[in-house]
């Protein structure tokens, strides 16, 4: 109660965007607490993008707040094109910095960001958030924003959310504490970055030990959603007698579900002596 009392003396010329502590209800509206006792309403209401802001129809063609996939493309059926990711006053912010423990495969399609329970994570682009709930299928706590280059972000295993679907953000604006929520060994925020529902790596964008985008502009081909698919350092061998996929994975550092995808084959599929397969 003593908190809700000194709000009204605090202005917002003393905020100071650093960890987020919390969110309470003001007689003003929701606020978010940080750690350096400052704090800043959010909007107590989602706001959607009116016609005018949304001349280009990203935000009303295939916009559903219920699922995870909007679009359901397969990435055969997107044609190149060349999308703009920021402009002057439409930066880039990087979600969270942390150790990068996993990376875009086959099996695992985004990034894992250690993190701690409580720490603050940030939209990547400005945009509109499509979903945010509980997901059941292993993400727990789930934000997807869409983005005004056309791109979305996932944001999965979060302890907390301070958005609403429907709701306009801006890049670095808090949108949730990073948790453990879902499918997950541990507090990380897993990251994703998907065109039209199709996952790409985001390391081909972000300049991930500068926080920056390697770039103001990327290029959409078949290449950049699959590219395990064109690696130049690609590691292929032959089976030899006693190799079992087991042994392969063992040695290589992978799974063995991961070659599994890189070849198209099943756990059950027979290995003849001979064959090329991939395994890195």
């Amino acid at each position: 109660m003593l908190l809700l009392v000194m709000f009204p003396l605090v202005t917002q010329a003393q905020q100071n965007p650093g960890t987020v502590v919390d969110t309470v209800e003001t007689l003003d509206g929701p606020a978010i607490l940080y750690k350096n006792f400052t704090w800043e309403y959010l909007p107590d209401e989602p706001v959607m993008l009116n016609q005018e802001m949304d001349s280009s129809g990203i935000f009303s063609s295939r916009w559903v707040n219920d699922q995870i996939f909007a679009y359901r493309t397969k990435p055969d059926s997107i044609r190149d094109t060349l999308i703009i990711l920021t402009r002057p006053d439409r930066p880039f912010t990087l979600p969270i910095y942390g150790k990068l423990f996993r990376g875009f495969m086959y099996t695992h399609k985004g990034l894992d960001i250690k993190l701690n329970k409580g720490d603050t994570v940030r939209t990547a682009f400005d945009g509109v958030v499509r979903y945010a709930k509980y997901n059941r299928g292993g993400f727990g706590y789930l934000i997807i924003i869409r983005h005004y280059n056309g791109l979305e972000t996932y944001y999965a295993h979060l302890s907390k959310m301070f958005v609403k679907v429907n709701q306009v953000v801006k890049s670095g604006e808090p949108i949730a504490l990073g948790g453990s929520t879902g499918r997950s060994r541990g507090p990380h925020l897993h990251f994703e970055i998907r065109y039209k529902d199709v996952p790409m790596d985001p390391l081909r964008l972000i300049d991930f030990d500068n926080k920056k985008l390697t770039d103001s502009s990327f290029q959409i081909t078949q290449r950049v959603f699959y590219p395990n698919d064109h690696v130049e350092n690609a590691v292929v061998i032959k089976i030899k007698s006693g190799d079992t996929l087991g042994k392969l994975a063992k040695k290589y550092h992978t799974s063995i579900k991961e070659i599994c995808a890189m070849n198209k084959i099943k756990p059950t599929t027979t290995l003849r002596i001979g064959r090329s397969i991939r395994v890195r």
